[in-house]
């Protein structure tokens, strides 16, 4: 027993050797690092008056985070502020883009509306627009074919530029002819009869105006011409009254003549011509009459014109008027005597 304790010591107090000199080594390390470490102290204590002052310029910037922070919310309120007035303005201003909206959307309604009842104007319109070309190229025609039987002399002259017109149409557009005018055509041809039917306007125009000067020498000629229209349709019945001047004047020159040789004359004794005088005078003598009144007749002023001193009533110049449109009307007389010279 006392062997086995004693064994079981040895091997205790070997154990613990063993473990001191581990312990030993161990602490010899350590205490090599702690000198390794003291060694490092007066750089650790550099580096801890570093931190130190890193800590004070830390705990300085610290303050001024603390005051920026204090501003930045300041700020930050402020901004909330001004964000919550601009949400306002914003509810604001969005509702009044939605009434604009809103007002633009009725406002595009009405100009819908408005767009459909100015097409359906346009669409009446355009109908209207060529019922009125159709019209006027149906008018136009007319005028033209007017142009045409008036002045047959301008006719040559505008199927040439009608003709011309229809080929430069087609040459421009590729349009063939067709066998009616079109508004073109009626232009080409009567801008091609304006010149000579102006030229024969002014001609009929100049032979107008020397008619009227002719037919009323003592009146003002008229300048526009629808007056000269209105005198030109009176020229027949101005004609007549020259020729029925000329009659008068003739006689008048005749009666003068034999007053001149015989003014014991009764004038009123020759108011009517006996009967049968004509038919029983000789051949002869109508001949040398009709040479007598010839060469009297040249010295009557024919560009005067003689009024009837005793003008007839409308009823006689109606009856006239008949009478020559039947045959030429005979005076008769009693029969008398055969007249001197007979």
């Amino acid at each position: 027993m006392v062997a086995e304790r004693r064994t079981v010591l040895y091997n205790q107090v070997v154990t613990s050797y063993h473990k001191a000199k581990i312990e030993r080594a161990a602490l010899a390390r350590e205490l090599e690092a702690v000198k390794a470490e003291a060694a490092r102290v007066p750089q650790l204590e550099a580096d801890l008056r570093v931190a130190r002052a890193q800590c004070a310029e830390s705990e300085e910037a610290g303050r001024a985070a603390a005051a920026k922070l204090r501003v930045a919310d300041g700020e930050l309120t402020r901004l909330r502020k001004l964000e919550a007035n601009h949400l306002k303005e914003l509810a604001a201003l969005k509702k009044a883009e939605e009434e604009k909206v809103e007002g633009l959307s009725k406002r595009l309604e009405e100009v819908d509306r408005q767009r459909l009842a100015l097409r359906q104007e346009v669409t009446a319109k355009s109908e209207e627009l060529s019922a009125t070309a159709k019209r006027w190229v149906e008018e136009i025609g007319r005028l033209d074919r007017g142009l045409a039987a008036a002045f047959p002399e301008a006719q040559e002259a505008a199927l040439v530029a009608a003709g011309k017109a229809r080929e430069a149409r087609r040459q421009a557009t590729g349009e063939q002819s067709s066998a009616c005018f079109s508004m073109d055509d009626y232009l080409a041809s009567m801008a091609a009869r304006v010149e000579p039917i102006t030229k024969l306007g002014w001609e009929l125009r100049k032979a107008a105006e020397e008619l009227i000067r002719l037919l009323w020498p003592t009146e003002t000629l008229p300048q526009d011409l629808s007056n000269l229209i209105k005198w030109l349709e009176t020229a027949a019945d101005r004609f007549h009254d020259w020729k029925e001047s000329a009659v008068r004047a003739g006689a008048d020159m005749a009666l003068s003549f034999v007053l001149s040789w015989y003014d014991e004359v009764n004038l009123d004794q020759l108011e009517c011509r006996r009967a049968d005088v004509e038919e029983n005078l000789p051949a002869e003598n109508k001949t040398a009459r009709l040479a007598r009144a010839c060469a009297i007749a040249n010295f009557v002023d024919k560009r005067i014109f003689v009024e009837d001193p005793n003008p007839p009533s409308d009823d006689e110049e109606e009856f006239e008027d008949e009478e020559i449109e039947v045959e030429s009307r005979r005076l008769r007389c009693p029969t008398g005597p055969p007249p001197a010279g007979a």
